[in-house]
């Protein structure tokens, strides 16, 4: 392959989801909509590496949640480069799973054009003006090659604004160091949304932000009760209160039926989007008042469930019923009639649902996002199932 400055790179087309994303970014620039995120001089700018969209996707949706409460003038950017690598993982198997949660999380944040921002072609240091061209020297594909490309991402930020890249690869955090970027690194293994804010922010507004809390990854066994973890000054931080322990999961099969039922119900709720042809628009504005009706039909569908999508798409296309039946599996545990923990329902329950969730992706033309994601759940199921597990958690 040339070097030529001029020679774009050959990277390979993404999916569907991560191609929407860089689609987004791209036109967003090209035409100055007034609803992109404003990267005024006050924005602070946060670039974010791969693996801690991988690793910590859960905190980055803690994190954005709080900063939108407060309305603090915060803007994740994620690299071209970053869109392309999630792309490549999402057929690994253990990571697949994380790559296609991260994946529908940024296209769903990236539309809201809020605090969520992918990097555009141009938004790069090169003389090219666009970062997909190769630069003389450059080797499309090298892991060395995609940190130069986070960094220019970087460079091209930092030029203007207060920027951080949040990372967990400590060559690439040097490197950001050396070039006077800040760096936002997992200390411990650890990172949570109070971490991300005392960085940016400082420690008094940090303080109001949430703590450590279990989540489900790749390195998830069956832990003991969360434990405080210290803070820079020593001093032990609590997660937000005691309360908070007890309400929040530590039990594998819980934190991963949470993510269960978060990820399936967004691609519910684009599915019913894609094949509802307008009249879903009309519901929830009084015009369908019948105490009879669906649940769904007397709500507007941005308050929509994961069940009440279920029970839309089997109004237009019924499938065999199922015990469990899907729509109870995905429904928060004590939030619905049969709702119940992860940990709650048998390996035999996980895969019925997990086939039911299939069926559904198999029927539409556009389900294929559920129908590709089964495998990825199918090999956390699988191995959490294989770990010595105790038979209760909280």
């Amino acid at each position: 392959m040339s070097n030529n400055v001029n020679a774009v790179q050959e990277i390979p087309a993404l999916d569907a989801t991560l191609k929407r994303i860089d689609d987004i970014a791209n036109a967003d620039v090209e035409m100055q909509v007034c609803t992109q995120p404003a990267l005024s001089e006050q924005s602070t700018i946060i670039v974010v590496d791969t693996n801690i969209l991988l690793e910590f996707l859960d905190v980055l949706q803690t994190f954005v949640s709080e900063i939108e409460q407060r309305d603090l003038p915060v803007v994740l950017i994620i690299p071209g480069v970053v869109i392309y690598e999630l792309d490549s993982q999402k057929n690994r198997d253990g990571l697949s799973w994380f790559a296609r949660r991260a994946s529908t999380w940024l296209l769903r944040k990236v539309k809201e054009r809020r605090s969520v921002k992918g990097q555009a072609l141009e938004e790069t240091c090169k003389a090219s003006r666009n970062w997909k061209k190769r630069e003389p020297g450059e080797d499309l594909g090298m892991e060395r090659t995609n940190d130069s490309l986070i960094l220019d991402c970087c460079q091209y930020f930092f030029r203007q604004r207060r920027t951080f890249l949040c990372s967990k690869d400590k060559i690439l955090a040097v490197e950001a160091e050396s070039a006077g970027i800040s760096t936002i690194f997992p200390h411990r293994g650890s990172l949570c949304s109070r971490d991300i804010a005392f960085a940016v922010f400082g420690q008094a507004t940090a303080k109001t932000f949430s703590g450590y809390y279990p989540v489900y990854s790749n390195e998830s066994k069956e832990p003991d009760a969360p434990t405080a973890m210290p803070d820079d000054d020593g001093m032990d931080v609590d997660d937000d209160s005691a309360m908070a322990q007890v309400v929040r999961p530590s039990h594998a099969l819980d934190l991963l039926h949470l993510q269960v039922i978060e990820y399936f119900s967004l691609l519910l709720l684009d599915l019913v989007s894609v094949v509802e042809h307008g009249e879903v628009q009309s519901f929830g504005g009084g015009g369908v008042g019948s105490r009879h009706a669906p649940s769904y039909a007397r709500k507007h569908m941005t308050l929509w469930t994961a069940s009440d999508c279920v029970e839309y798409l089997d109004s237009k296309k019924p499938r065999p019923r199922s015990n469990p039946r899907v729509e109870v599996f995905l429904t928060k545990p004590y939030e619905g009639r049969g709702a119940r923990r992860g940990q709650d329902w048998s390996r035999r329950d996980w895969e019925v649902a997990l086939k039911s969730l299939a069926v559904i992706g198999e029927q539409w033309e556009a389900g294929s996002a559920i129908r590709d994601s089964i495998p990825a759940v199918q090999f956390h199921v699988s191995r959490i199932f294989s770990l010595p597990m105790r038979p209760t958690g909280l």
